[in-house]
């Protein structure tokens, strides 16, 4: 049969052949889920309407019911800039001590000890981090962080944490940007030989083949490194079984391809971390508080006090890694509360995060290096700043064939890698590298294929500039 569905402003003509019917007994149809989940009436642009749609079937493998924990939810207001032109809290949200520790209770405690939370809660999405001044059972949720209007307050839907501190890697994008900037090929070399090294240690013996297991977490549901650790303690040589060694080759390939193709190198006294506010107004502009666990020596410390650098993939433009200084606050402070995380100003005429290749506070991670050996006299390149892009407006509300016309556009128009990969031909074959216009409009132009799932604003090819068809090695 064919249903109509005038009650969320959807012309949605659709076929059941089997229709589904709940717990209770009632028909449950594509469109009764979608009102069940919020009001997206008033979103009036197709690609942006379906993106927040999908929002809702986000992974979430952990759940907090708020009703049982008597948790209470209250909406402050963002953190600006002076001009009201940035908003420096954008995406993140705050919890009190007993919401933290509410939240840890439905978690498994190989998780640790989290401070920041991904999340997910009705119709808000963001970072929520723990503001020790805060008393009671209380949410703090900002506009930022509310996509639509949605009355499913059950549950507080946790999609990550961070649990734990993210290993850095380099990848050709960011060591383009940083050759750029003055780091001399040696400190790239070293760390590639570094790993290299570490790589051939891995099936030297079998308590290496475990610590490497576990670091790369294979095997890990079922504790496959602990196996080798049975065999370094039993005296027994794992590589003469042919199963058990197949699985380290694998294992090894795969880092040595990454290597090789990726230029995944990694970088010790680096670190990558989700990102918070500073919520007490502590650091001055330009500041940042780099805090993580050293999980029994498997990470270095956390820097000290002084300058060091930030940025986060994808990097394109050659201001997308920049400096900051790193400020370590007084052990009574509530800064020194969080674990794994950066912590960025709130002070100044622009935050840090939209400068590193337009990033925000909504879950996305960083990747900071403090290696001295990186070079004292950088040069820092001013960051992008493109004019915010309004999603198309079709005027009316959005109908199912809208999203589905929209969805057929964009695998049509989904051009990231054409234009990546002329980015990376160009930094390399110019001599002014990411810094030549060229590369700045391809990163433009990736900046603009990034968003087109929000904006249904497609790049036109025939802006791309030209490449020879020579690529770099890597």
């Amino acid at each position: 049969m064919f249903l109509q569905c005038p009650s969320t402003n959807y012309s949605c003509l659709h076929q059941f052949s089997s229709p589904f019917v709940d717990d209770t007994g009632s028909l449950q149809t594509y469109f009764t889920i979608i009102k069940a989940l919020g009001n997206f009436s008033a979103i009036a642009s197709p690609a942006k309407c379906a993106a927040r749609i999908g929002q809702a079937f986000s992974e979430t493998p952990f759940a907090v019911p708020l009703d049982e924990n008597n948790i209470l939810l209250k909406k402050i207001e963002d953190v600006a800039s002076p001009d009201k032109s940035r908003i420096f809290s954008d995406g993140v949200g705050t919890i009190s001590w007993d919401v933290m520790e509410a939240i840890r209770y439905y978690l498994p405690h190989t998780k640790g000890s989290p401070t920041c939370f991904q999340i997910r809660l009705a119709g808000a999405k963001g970072m929520l981090s723990l503001d020790s001044r805060l008393s009671g059972s209380q949410i703090l949720i900002r506009p930022s962080m509310i996509k639509f209007p949605s009355e499913d307050m059950q549950n507080l839907e946790i999609c990550d944490m961070a649990s734990r501190p993210i290993p850095l890697v380099l990848n050709r994008q960011m060591i383009k940007i940083l050759e750029d900037m003055g780091v001399p090929d040696n400190w790239f070399f070293k760390l590639q030989n570094t790993e290299l090294t570490r790589l051939r240690e891995i099936t030297a013996n079998a308590s290496n083949t475990a610590r490497f297991l576990k670091a790369q977490a294979i095997g890990e549901p079922f504790r496959l490194h602990k196996l080798f650790r049975q065999c370094d303690l039993s005296r027994i040589d794992y590589r003469k079984e042919a199963f058990l060694r197949s699985v380290v080759e694998a294992a090894v390939l795969r880092e040595l391809r990454l290597l090789k193709q990726k230029a995944r190198i990694p970088v010790k006294e680096g670190i990558t971390l989700f990102g918070i506010m500073d919520e007490t107004g502590f650091l001055e502009e330009n500041e940042v508080y780099v805090t993580f666990d050293t999980i029994k020596g498997r990470y270095p410390p956390p820097p000290r006090q002084g300058r060091l650098l930030v940025t986060r993939s994808p990097a394109l433009y050659d201001g997308d890694i920049q400096f900051a200084t790193n400020v370590i606050p007084p052990g009574d402070h509530p800064l020194t509360e969080h674990r794994n995380c950066i912590v960025f100003s709130q002070k100044g005429s622009r935050d840090l995060p939209s400068q590193l290749s337009g990033g925000d506070l909504d879950g996305d991670i960083y990747n900071i290096i403090w290696d001295t050996d990186t070079g004292p006299l950088l040069q820092v390149f001013e960051p992008a700043d493109y004019p915010r892009v309004q999603p198309i407006d079709i005027g009316r509300p959005v109908t199912v064939d809208d999203m589905a016309n929209f969805f057929v556009d964009f695998m049509k128009t989904d051009h990231l890698g054409i234009i990546a990969t002329r980015h990376m031909i160009l930094a390399d074959q110019t001599e002014a590298g990411t810094c030549h216009p060229d590369c700045k409009k391809l990163a433009q132009l990736h900046s603009t294929a990034v968003d087109f799932s929000k904006t249904g604003i497609a790049v036109k090819m025939e802006e791309l500039p030209k490449a020879s068809k020579y690529r770099p090695d890597l």
